[in-house]
């Protein structure tokens, strides 16, 4: 009987230590590092609409790093980017409202001016609604070269 009240003693001293620590845990939300630059896990609200999340993401001294997921007023997801920051380069997939993938390609961080610019670059796949491939657009640093996906197979498109 005294085995099963220690026991039960430690099993909630166990516990409690693990509640202080819960406000810490896995993570803190929107740090910011020594030098002033947002670091680790990230996350936005909409101003005019406080409970929805605008976008979540990951920044390692004032850099995004890994996947962000951006989402519309109503909740949406809208974008999906992953940051490659050893190419510089960023996977992006935009979908339609109903979930399905809309275009996605790629982007890369070009330095202009001591700027850093996100733009689209090279070929991107469009697609309608359903998911039916449209064709493809290229872009030149962010100028697309044609006004309307083009409809003729591509390497990448489907």
């Amino acid at each position: 009987m005294v085995k099963v009240y220690k026991a039960g003693l430690l099993l909630i001293l166990v516990l409690l230590s693990f509640q202080s620590m819960a406000v810490e845990w896995p993570w803190k939300w929107n740090k910011v590092g020594k030098r002033g630059d947002r670091h680790g896990k990230w996350r936005e609200y909409y101003s005019h609409k406080p409970e929805q999340l605008m976008y979540v993401g990951r920044f390692n001294h004032g850099k995004e790093r890994g996947t962000w997921k951006t989402y519309s007023p109503d909740g949406k997801l809208e974008r999906v980017e992953r940051y490659k920051p050893a190419k510089k380069k960023v996977l992006t997939t935009f979908y339609h409202p109903n979930g399905k993938v809309s275009h996605q390609g790629i982007a890369y961080l070009f330095e202009e001016n001591g700027y850093l610019k996100y733009q689209w670059h090279g070929d991107w796949q469009y697609y309608d609604s359903t998911g039916t491939w449209r064709g493809w657009k290229s872009f030149n640093k962010g100028k697309a070269l044609s006004a309307e996906p083009i409809l003729t197979k591509k390497e990448g498109g489907k």
